[in-house]
């Protein structure tokens, strides 16, 4: 409900806007109002993710890295997956979807490309998304994991920058599968953002 309360508003506003005669000004509201409504949307969007819980089940994590690595193919992206063919662990699929989706596009738009990279052991399954962008300074690194935080390429808030909820989210989606999102360097620049799942008795003994 609150939802609905929060685009109509927008809504109306847009409707309206169409009216403006002067071409130039009308543009520019029409630009606000899709600013206003992509930022609601990503608040929405983090809010519900936090609310509620797809269920856990066993999945081809590595079938699922190399989904969206395909999708940003073939929009046109310079994306590669490095890692096994095949990889059971118990996850959430949708959510790690979206995690990994979130990732590759900060990726893409700091560093214009990303390799996902997929590696297992017997108690976790670590996921890697590299950029060869400018990468983030240590002593920014921990705030840029809270959300509405985005970096100093990004501050000129627009349509492509994003609103600094992409890390929040795909953190978030770690924590909730009992692991951990960390940032690291890549040498000899850009970023790794690490997300580190455990793997539970059931993923085990199906990789076995």
């Amino acid at each position: 409900a609150i939802s609905h309360d929060l685009r109509t508003p927008i809504t109306r506003m847009r409707l309206r806007s169409e009216f403006i005669e002067d071409e130039l000004h009308r543009n520019r509201m029409l630009g606000d109002l899709e600013q206003m409504r992509s930022m609601l949307e990503s608040v929405l969007s983090f809010l519900r993710n936090g609310r509620k819980l797809e269920p856990m089940t066993l999945i081809d994590i590595a079938s699922t890295l190399q989904l969206v690595t395909d999708q940003f193919i073939d929009m046109g992206h310079k994306v590669n997956y490095v890692g096994p063919a095949h990889a059971m662990a118990t996850a959430r699929p949708n959510d790690l979807h979206r995690s990994v989706s979130n990732l590759v596009d900060n990726a893409i738009r700091f560093g214009g490309q990303a390799t996902v990279r997929l590696n297992m052991s017997p108690d976790s399954a670590t996921i890697d998304v590299e950029d060869n962008g400018p990468g983030i300074s240590d002593a920014d690194k921990g705030e840029m994991l809270e959300p509405f935080v985005r970096g100093d390429d990004a501050r000129n808030m627009d349509e492509a920058a994003g609103f600094g909820l992409g890390l929040s989210i795909a953190r978030a989606i770690a924590l909730a599968h009992g692991g951990a999102l960390t940032l690291h360097d890549r040498q000899p620049h850009g970023l790794v953002v690490r997300i580190q799942i455990p793997l539970r008795q059931q993923s085990r003994r199906s990789a076995a």
